[in-house]
């Protein structure tokens, strides 16, 4: 009688370590990385510097201290001005949406979209879909690729001012998604 009194205590020790090891296994969303609204808390408030060339600058090169909510603001709303001005400003966009990329981990994607401000430009996407720009009825643009459809996905929006072509200021809508 005692030993049975005795396996069933070591049963159920077994049993009750099992499902605490079995529970400690399961899907943790904290190990995954971080959330949507710790991705957006970086973007809005982390700084970070720029260098990018310029003609118009004395050494070739300028450089830009910003958060990166700031960059793609700027990103996005240069996006919107006239076609003549794009081109000086290819090399301070991609070297800005690389800081930005830098900064938020592989499985997190950015959408800004800037104010009104319409765009002749096409979409255009790179081979691993990691930088695209798209603009349609305003300048948009995107950092990072797409999450999969199985995916579960955490979102936060930030709404950031930026100055547009006419000196005024508009807003500025980036959409945060991490998975």
């Amino acid at each position: 009688m005692t030993s049975t009194v005795l396996d069933m205590t070591v049963l159920l020790l077994c049993v009750s370590a099992s499902v605490v090891a079995l529970g400690a296994v399961g899907n943790d969303p904290a190990a995954a990385g971080p959330r949507a609204t710790e991705v957006a808390d970086l973007v809005a408030t982390e700084t970070v510097t720029v260098t990018y060339a310029s003609d118009e600058a004395p050494n070739g090169t300028r450089t830009i201290h910003a958060t990166r909510a700031e960059l793609v603001a700027l990103v996005a709303t240069e996006r919107g001005g006239e076609s003549e001005e794009r081109a000086p400003r290819g090399t301070f966009e991609s070297e800005a949406l690389a800081a930005v990329k830098r900064g938020i981990g592989p499985r997190t994607r950015i959408d800004a979209e800037g104010g009104a401000g319409a765009s002749d430009g096409a979409a255009s996407e790179s081979e691993s879909g990691d930088l695209s720009t798209a603009s349609v009825s305003s300048a948009s643009i995107a950092v990072g690729s797409e999450p999969p459809r199985s995916a579960d996905v955490t979102v936060a929006v930030i709404a950031h001012p930026a100055p547009n072509g006419s000196g005024e200021t508009e807003t500025v809508r980036i959409v945060i998604r991490r998975w």
